[in-house]
């Protein structure tokens, strides 16, 4: 099974920048200030592709919410609990073997353009471009979702379409009806190492 290269870029989140000044006339100058959630999901974005470009893929893993990626990839399927663990497991290791390498294809020296994060909630989206080959001229946008106090990119948005959309109903769906799940996970493991 081939999944879609763009199931790479579509991840990615820290945001743990907190600091809340609850100062009053009698307590001493401090200068930490609270850091909004436009600039959280941004530095959770520039951390990624930081983690990309120098190879640490564990951490850029990290800032990933491969659980709720992997909910909108599996969609309406009922799956059990430690199926759906196991095809985290194969997701988690297909955009450390396949995506990133990919991202680094994309992203390794090129400077990325960022929109101004709009954040709805505990959703966040932020429009991007690149100049690739120094022509050519890529739009895509990061999804990102808080979970705990932290935001993480939970989906990759190109042309107006998700990712996790896009390999669902062309990648994961018919694959799931044609060999069930366990046949599915077995085929993400086999693309994440070949």
């Amino acid at each position: 099974m081939k999944l879609l290269q763009i199931l790479l870029f579509c991840l990615l989140s820290s945001g743990f920048l907190f600091a809340q000044d609850t100062q009053t006339a009698s307590e001493p100058q401090n200068t930490s200030t609270e850091v909004s959630a436009e600039e959280q999901t941004l530095s959770a974005v520039k951390k990624l592709i930081g983690f990309i470009r120098y190879k640490k893929n564990d951490k850029a893993l990290a800032l990933v919410h491969v659980g709720k990626f992997s909910e909108k990839l599996i969609g309406d399927h009922k799956i059990s609990a430690a199926e759906r663990k196991e095809f985290e497991e194969a997701i988690s290791e297909y955009i450390v073997n396949k995506a990133f390498p990919i991202a680094l294809k994309y992203f390794d020296k090129i400077d990325i353009t960022y929109d101004k994060p709009t954040v709805n909630g505990k959703q966040a989206r932020i429009g991007s471009s690149i100049l690739y080959k120094g022509s050519d001229q890529i739009k895509f946008a990061w999804i990102l979702s808080e979970s705990e106090g932290a935001w993480y990119i939970s989906d990759f948005e190109t042309e107006g379409k998700l990712a996790t959309e896009i390999n669902r109903t062309k990648n994961i769906e018919p694959s799931i009806k044609k060999n069930g799940i366990k046949g599915t996970i077995s085929l993400i493991q086999k693309a994440a190492k070949n």
